[in-house]
């Protein structure tokens, strides 16, 4: 329900360790205490105070700007294939019907949860979605340009 991966053990996992040890990497979720490892009360008590602090600061805020580098699909070259869905790390895709009369289906990048990582792009079969700002036919050109 909350799209945020969990360890071996079925804990959950933090963004990063050391730089961001209450974040998830879902933005605007935040962990503390036993959710995260069996832990003593005092580090819970200390881990809670650093959760409620960077909710604070997103709270704080009176607009929120989203990250303009996400990936899009072109429903025309979609095949469906729930690869994409698969591989994403976010769970920003979904592949849904998006034409009831004739039964299409195809991808649906949620913007809100994808952060532009670009794999869903590298390993979709028909070249059907891309990130913004890095189409495939811009990388392949680049690539030109540096081997030449």
């Amino acid at each position: 329900m909350l799209k945020v991966p969990l360890n071996a053990e079925g804990f959950f996992l933090e963004a990063h360790m050391k730089l961001r040890p209450v974040d998830f990497a879902t933005e605007g979720v935040f962990m503390a205490g036993l959710c995260h490892f069996p832990k003593f009360i005092d580090e819970a008590t200390a881990q809670a105070q650093a959760a409620a602090g960077r909710a604070a600061t997103i709270l704080s805020r009176d607009t929120l700007e989203a990250e303009a580098t996400v990936a899009s699909v072109n429903p025309d070259r979609c095949s469906a294939c729930h690869m994409c869905e698969t591989l994403c790390a976010y769970r920003a895709i979904e592949v849904k019907t998006i034409n009831e009369r004739t039964g299409k289906q195809a991808a649906v990048v949620n913007e809100a949860l994808c952060k532009g990582c670009g794999a869903c792009a590298a390993n979709c079969r028909s070249s059907a979605i891309d990130v913004r700002g890095f189409s495939a036919e811009n990388i392949v050109r680049e690539i030109a340009a540096l081997l030449d």
